[in-house]
């Protein structure tokens, strides 16, 4: 799993550094020393490292006033394109431009960028400048979501909890909500002293509940992504209790186990979808569960 953290050492600005202008600044003959700007000491700066301790991805977030901050220098080694790197700076960067109370993100991406914020909840507002000559850029913004983790598509990540809150009345009693949706995971919690049992841990029931909820949230995610609509059923289901939960519930979605293709639903008329979901009381592992979907055309298609 990739960690995103704080460059530290020498060592690591150095290599931070090296990244960004490598990426963002090399291939148009710019020099050294182009990478930077005088925002730098005032900025949140994150990086990735790999296995090898080479920093593999880069990014760095400031506040233009207290409303608004500004992602800028998001760059990922070519060789590691397609890991999510972008999404996981992008994600961490989010989560602290929200905890200091801004209202608004904005960026300015090159072109090839552009689908990327998009997935994010970026919208196109106009072209922005050129740089190099040849490199134009637009500006995008994104409003602050219901909630920071909803992170990508976060008005899917809306319908789904009005859907849950509308048509499964006893997940708004459970205190069920989507707590973060990204490009590699998916999850909710829900309120414990909603779901209390005379041990004063969270009933069984409640528990399963919950799984159950974060597979079917998944699953229907799925099909957004694909641009898809049917009906989901829990087929079947197994769970393992490890640990009883008497603090944080939560039920956690690792979005690149689950196996299936929601694409059959075009060519058969009927897909299956297996997701396995960990269960958490705050960090601490209580819980394995593994529900298998299945869903059905809509009649309305």
């Amino acid at each position: 799993m990739f960690e995103v953290t704080i460059p530290q050492s020498s060592d690591d600005w150095q290599a931070y550094y090296h990244l960004r202008w490598q990426v963002l600044r090399a291939s148009w003959e710019q020099p050294r020393g182009s990478e930077q700007d005088d925002l730098e000491q005032e900025s949140e700066h994150r990086f990735i490292k790999n296995k090898d301790g080479e920093v593999i991805a880069v990014a760095r977030l400031h506040f233009n006033n207290s409303q608004q901050a500004q992602v800028r220098y998001m760059a990922v080694d070519d060789a590691h394109r397609g890991q999510h790197l972008g999404s996981r700076l992008l994600h961490e960067l989010e989560k602290i431009a929200w905890n200091q109370d801004a209202s608004e993100l904005v960026l300015f991406a090159r072109e090839r960028a552009l689908k990327f914020y998009q997935r994010h909840g970026y919208e196109l507002k106009e072209k922005a400048h050129l740089a190099f000559g040849d490199v134009q850029h637009w500006k995008m913004v994104k409003q602050r979501p219901s909630e920071p983790g909803w992170f990508r598509h976060p008005d899917w990540t809306q319908v789904l909890q009005d859907t849950w809150r509308e048509s499964i009345p006893i997940s708004d009693k459970m205190g069920i909500k989507v707590e973060t949706y990204t490009d590699w995971q998916f999850s909710v919690s829900a309120d414990l002293d909603a779901n209390v049992n005379v041990h004063n841990t969270m009933f069984a029931g409640s528990v399963y509940s919950m799984a159950t909820l974060a597979g079917w949230g998944a699953t229907y995610l799925a099909l957004q992504e694909s641009q898809l609509m049917g009906d989901i059923v829990l087929a079947d289901a197994q769970i393992k209790y490890l640990k009883p939960i008497n603090k944080e519930p939560r039920a956690q979605v690792d979005l690149t186990q689950c196996e299936g293709n929601v694409g059959d639903l075009t060519t058969q008329g009927k897909a299956r979808y297996q997701v396995p979901v960990h269960i958490y009381d705050g960090d601490i592992l209580v819980g394995e569960f593994t529900g298998r979907f299945v869903i059905v055309k809509s009649e309305s298609d």
